[in-house]
């Protein structure tokens, strides 16, 4: 099978707070499994639907923060998958950044 990453992943164990936009749920403890510079993994308990917009909030002194050069990244859910024997969250999550997704034009 083809591997259709964009970037190269790193391993990571980052615990994160993810909040959908648009919602009063509030956060959500999460955790990254690995990230590049256009996006991540996430590991969590609740599953979230693909095409949502979500925030993400890093520590500052985390590696996805030195690598997007901030705490808290815009990201939207490209996938949601449950997690069989999962050692954290039920639910694997892949993000795309928000400010590396490319453009699209509908006309």
């Amino acid at each position: 099978m083809q591997d259709k990453r964009k970037s190269q992943r790193r391993a990571s164990l980052t615990r994160c707070t993810v909040e959908k936009c648009f919602s009063r749920n509030g956060q959500i403890p999460s955790r990254a499994v690995n990230f590049s510079a256009s996006g991540f993994m996430l590991e969590m308990d609740y599953p979230l639907s693909p095409g949502e917009t979500i925030k993400i909030q890093f520590a500052p002194d985390s590696d996805e923060t030195r690598l997007y050069g901030k705490s808290v990244c815009l990201g939207m859910v490209r996938w949601c998958a449950a997690q069989d024997g999962s050692c954290g969250g039920f639910y694997g999550v892949g993000v795309e950044l928000a400010n590396q997704a490319p453009r699209r034009y509908n006309y």
